[in-house]
C-alpha cells in the first residue's frame, strides 16, 4: 500500500492544492474559488502558527521503532501536529464542498480527506492525534469563512470586517513569530513555514480585490476557449513552482525568493491570466431593442 499512499499523499503538497484551486477558479468563477481559497490561506496561517506553538515531534522523534516511508519523510519537515497536508486538503475540499452545497461534493471530499489522512499514517510521518487535530482545525474556519462570505455577499459593507479580521489575523502571526522564544535546538523552518502562509493570505487578498474590482472574470465568457486556458494556465503554474525559486533567487537574499513564489502564485491564479484572457472572452449582451443585441 506504501505506492499507492505515496501518489495520495502528493495530493496534499503545495503546488497540487494550488493547481486544484485554479481550475476552480478558471472554469467555475469567483464564488467557490474565493470561499475556498480563503478557507485554504487562513487555515494554513493557523495550522502553521498551531503547529509551532504546540512543538510536537514526529513519530519516529517520539518512537524509535516506527520507520517513516523514505519517500515521504523528505517532505516531513517541521513539527508534527497538527498535519499540514490533512489540513490544506481539509481547508481546500471542504471550503468547495461547504460552497458547493451538494451532497455528493460533500461525499467526494470526505473520502478525499480521509485517503489524504490515511496516508500520512501509512507513510509513519504523522500520528492519529495529528490528523485529527488538522481537521478539527479546519472545521471552524471553513464554517466561519463561508458564513463571513455570505454576509459580504448579502452586504458590501461586511467586507470591510472581513479585511479586518485578515488584518487581526496577520498582526498576531507577526507579533506570535517575532516574540515567540526560540528553543534551542529550534528548526530553522519556523519563521519561514509561518512567514510563508502569511504572504500566501495577504496575496490571495490583494489580488482577490484586484480582480473583482479591475478584471471581473467570468469563465462562461471565454466559450470553447474554457478548457484551453485550464491547460496551458496550469502549465505554467506548475512551471512556476518547480522553477521560479531558482530563477529569482539571485535578486533575493534568504527566503526572499521562496517568499516571492508564495506570493507569484494567487496573482498569476487571479490577476494575471485572467488579465490576459480578457482577449478570448466572448462580448455581452447588454440589451435587445428593435430585433438587434447591443453588446460590448
Amino acid at each position: 500500500m506504501e505506492e499507492f499512499f505515496l501518489r495520495i499523499t502528493e495530493g496534499g503538497e503545495s503546488v497540487w492544492i494550488w493547481s486544484v484551486l485554479a481550475v476552480v477558479f478558471w472554469l467555475f468563477g469567483a464564488r467557490l474559488a474565493y470561499r475556498a481559497g480563503a478557507a485554504l490561506v487562513l487555515g494554513d496561517l493557523l495550522n502553521t502558527l498551531v503547529k509551532n506553538l504546540v512543538c510536537m515531534p514526529r513519530p519516529w522523534e517520539l518512537d524509535a521503532a516506527i520507520l517513516p516511508v523514505g519517500k515521504a519523510q523528505w517532505g516531513a519537515f517541521g513539527y508534527s501536529f497538527p498535519s499540514g497536508h490533512t489540513a490544506t486538503t481539509a481547508l481546500l475540499f471542504g471550503g468547495l464542498a461547504a460552497a458547493a452545497r451538494r451532497w455528493w461534493v460533500w461525499v467526494a471530499a470526505l473520502v478525499w480527506i480521509g485517503l489524504m489522512a490515511a496516508s500520512r499514517l501509512v507513510l509513519g510521518v504523522h500520528t492519529p492525534l495529528d490528523v485529527i487535530g488538522a481537521v478539527i482545525l479546519a472545521i471552524p474556519v471553513v464554517w466561519g469563512l463561508g458564513w463571513a462570505m455570505e454576509r459580504v455577499e448579502d452586504r458590501a459593507a461586511w467586507a470591510w470586517w472581513l479585511a479586518a479580521g485578515v488584518a487581526l489575523a496577520l498582526g498576531l502571526a507577526w507579533v506570535v513569530m517575532r516574540y515567540r522564544p526560540l528553543l534551542a535546538d529550534e528548526p530553522w523552518f519556523f519563521p519561514r513555514d509561518t512567514a510563508r502562509a502569511m504572504w500566501a493570505l495577504l496575496a490571495l487578498g490583494v489580488a482577490g480585490y484586484m480582480e473583482r474590482t479591475y478584471i471581473r472574470y467570468e469563465p462562461e465568457r471565454l466559450g470553447g476557449y474554457r478548457l484551453v486556458a485550464v491547460g496551458v494556465g496550469l502549465v505554467i503554474l506548475i512551471l512556476m513552482s518547480r522553477h521560479l525559486v531558482r530563477l529569482v533567487g539571485m535578486y533575493f537574499e534568504g527566503d526572499g525568493a521562496y517568499y516571492a513564489l508564495t506570493a507569484a502564485i494567487p496573482f498569476w491564479i487571479f490577476v494575471v491570466w485572467p488579465f490576459l484572457l480578457q482577449g478570448l472572452e466572448k462580448p455581452v449582451v447588454l440589451a435587445r431593442k428593435g430585433g438587434a443585441s447591443k453588446r460590448r
